[in-house]
């Protein structure tokens, strides 16, 4: 099978050339064939992956690939985004993109220099395909007072990734091409493509695959009773049950909200790599087991998955074609009220859980959907929207979605005065 690279990159095209070969994928650069770059329109690094994509398809009238990348400050919330390569204006150099990014955070202390890398790839059957293999990566961190190191291209000379000393530049090739953002988008894509590739080589696989649809929120933000109110309603729907090595609660039962392991248990199921996704929260581990929820959906039967964010991200970069929702709470005081309304937490553990919410809430922009839980019925009502349009396997569903449920997609202006106000 044939495949237009919708870039100009040798280098790009080296590298995707031998990781794809395994696959049956032969891929052609664009300007091989004549083609030239399409502006660069959209909105979000999805859309210009896209209309990279179906551009080079149409021209060429082949399968195409194209990635669109960037990084985002949330001290400039979310800027430069998708102007990334154009941030000091058009056909600026890197350099001149790096020295106004630092321009601009010169008075933020480093405490508040959160930044992440973001990609999409995406792969298009032809120029009009309604349902386009897409993934996304993403390399948090923070951005430097000041560049450090000559490897990389971009912001890499800036950019320290989270947990590390050396800027993205000073890292070994091969230490960031496992890390990178591009490597998590590649690793997801690859995870999807196998099985359209195994599908088109004579493979079988199921006619109707189930949809896995991920909640994560900030501790007390009411995830758990919207998933309740959810499964209740839509009884199609099933609750994945997680493992845990946190203390059971006393209104809980081992098997319907967590199964409760001792950490060497944990450990061993972990080491046997018999979860989808695992994160170390409040200094206790949880983790969902990856067979049963394959299973269910391997049987078209779709799945909901209450995790954290950190999970949402395993699982996402290895279940690209998952639905990622983010519920976010009406305001810090609603927080912390219902935090002190479980009566089943110490007053430390309540004050950890509130200093951390704002650095949990801080990664909505990596979902597909935020929900904001201030009126519960109105909330409900949101999620099943969300998961009516997903779980129906007729075309057009999404699309119906993105029609009727009244800007419910992550990054919508109106979101922009709450999350200063819970961000702050």
């Amino acid at each position: 099978m044939k495949a237009v690279l919708a870039s100009g990159n040798r280098g790009k095209l080296r590298e995707l050339t031998a990781i794809l070969a395994p696959l049956g994928l032969e891929l052609i650069a664009q300007s091989e064939l004549g083609i030239d770059s399409p502006p660069e329109t959209g909105s979000t690094f999805l859309d210009n992956a896209l209309i990279k994509a179906r551009h080079a398809a149409r021209r060429s009238g082949l399968p195409a690939l194209a990635d669109d990348s960037g990084i985002e400050v949330d001290a400039l919330d979310g800027r430069p985004g998708v102007h990334s390569a154009r941030f000091a204006g058009e056909g600026a150099s890197d350099a001149e993109n790096l020295r106004k990014l630092l321009a601009e955070l010169h008075d933020v202390p480093m405490e508040f220099r959160q930044a992440r890398y973001h990609c999409v790839i995406a792969f298009v059957r032809r120029h009009d395909d309604p349902e386009p293999i897409v993934a996304h990566g993403t390399w948090e961190g923070r951005i430097a007072l000041e560049p450090r190191g000559c490897g990389g291209f971009g912001y890499d000379p800036i950019f320290l990734p989270a947990d590390a000393h050396r800027t993205a530049a000073e890292l070994e090739a091969s230490v960031k091409n496992e890390v990178s953002h591009r490597a998590q988008a590649l690793r997801a894509w690859l995870a999807a493509a196998r099985e359209e590739l195994a599908t088109q080589s004579g493979r079988t696989t199921p006619a109707t695959r189930g949809t896995l649809f991920v909640l994560a929120a900030p501790s007390g933000a009411g995830k758990t009773s919207l998933v309740k109110a959810l499964l209740e309603r839509m009884p199609g729907l099933r609750m994945s049950v997680s493992h845990t090595t946190r203390p059971r609660r006393p209104t809980e039962e081992p098997g319907r909200e967590y199964y409760f392991v001792e950490v060497q248990e944990f450990e061993r199921l972990d080491a046997e790599s018999q979860f989808l996704e695992r994160a170390r929260v409040f200094d206790n581990l949880y983790g969902t087991a990856r067979a049963p929820v394959e299973a269910r959906l391997a049987q078209g039967g779709d799945m909901v998955l209450e995790i954290d964010w950190q999970g949402a991200r395993q699982v996402r970069s290895a279940m690209p074609d998952c639905v990622t929702i983010f519920i976010l709470p009406p305001s810090r005081e609603a927080l912390e009220k219902r935090l002190r309304s479980r009566a089943t937490d110490s007053a430390q553990v309540i004050a950890r859980r509130l200093r951390d919410a704002v650095s949990d809430m801080s990664h909505w922009r990596e979902f597909d959907y935020v929900v904001v839980n201030d009126e519960f019925e109105k909330a409900v009502a949101d999620l099943m929207a969300i998961v009516s349009a997903h779980g129906d396997k007729a075309p057009g569903g999404t699309a119906a979605l993105a029609a009727g449920a009244q800007g419910l997609a992550a990054g919508r202006p109106e979101l922009a005065p709450l999350l200063d106000r819970l961000l702050a």
